[in-house]
């Protein structure tokens, strides 16, 4: 079954934020030693001066949890549900701290978490109804829940989170980087993206995998130039799509 638009764009957006929580918390497991996207990666070293190091652990682990179910497809439902109060929380942080700009990053990753629910809407209808609920419509991204590799991406999770604390640089960026791989073949592998999302995802998850070895000389360049790729290629296909969409043979 093909995708639409929306279809892959919330596809990106779950890995897009699985791999934002994900990173973010193995790097404040891990003091830094793991490339991510945003921090601090010091945060428990602060927290604890306050008697708050237990906490900070939580705040870490709790963002490696919510990524990974993101990142799985199978339990990404459930991992933008959880992450709504997270990014409310940190959002509110990044406020009263008067943090520069860092308060409109939070705002745009509170509101791709809140596209991800508006996605499935219907799932939660019966939340606001008395009545029993028709069974909904099976959104199109729901064939990716199925088969082995997601479960397969949830254990390569589960065994980076093992070891960030141990603070081996090499075990835990190896876990990591078979995560993200995983990650990306338990949405290449089910039918339904076309040859050019398929290399969108791909340049996807090589972008997380580069972040990861971001202290290599040679891999920002890399980073930016695939970026900047990918940007092109997705505005082209959605553009292409839609005009397909729109012709009188075209199938939505």
């Amino acid at each position: 079954m093909a995708l639409q638009n929306k279809d892959f764009l919330v596809l990106l957006i779950r890995l897009f934020l699985g791999y934002v929580f994900f990173s973010a918390g193995i790097c404040k497991l891990t003091h830094g030693n793991f490339g991510q996207l945003i921090g601090p990666p010091w945060l428990e070293e602060r927290l604890a001066q306050y008697g708050l190091g237990l906490f900070a652990q939580v705040v870490a682990v709790s963002q490696v949890v919510v990524g990974a179910l993101l990142f799985s497809q199978r339990f990404s439902t459930l991992g933008a549900v959880m992450l709504v109060p997270m990014n409310i929380s940190i959002l509110a942080v990044t406020v009263s701290q008067n943090w520069t700009g860092t308060p409109y990053v939070n705002a745009v990753f509170l509101l791709l978490n809140l596209l991800l629910l508006a996605y499935e809407y219907q799932k939660f209808q019966f939340l606001f109804s008395a009545q029993p609920m028709p069974a909904p419509v099976v959104p199109r991204l729901d064939t990716y829940r199925t088969g082995f590799w997601p479960w397969a991406m949830v254990a390569a999770a589960l065994v980076t989170l093992f070891v960030a604390p141990a603070n081996s640089t090499l075990l835990t960026n190896a876990a990591g980087l078979c995560t993200f791989a995983l990650a990306g073949i338990a949405v290449l592998v089910p039918a339904g993206l076309n040859k050019w999302e398929k290399v969108m995802v791909a340049q996807a998850i090589a972008n997380m995998c580069l972040m990861t070895l971001g202290k290599i000389s040679g891999a920002l360049p890399v980073l930016a130039v695939n970026s900047a790729v990918l940007l092109l290629l997705l505005l082209l296909n959605l553009w292409l799509k839609s005009r397909k969409s729109l012709s009188p043979s075209g199938v939505a």
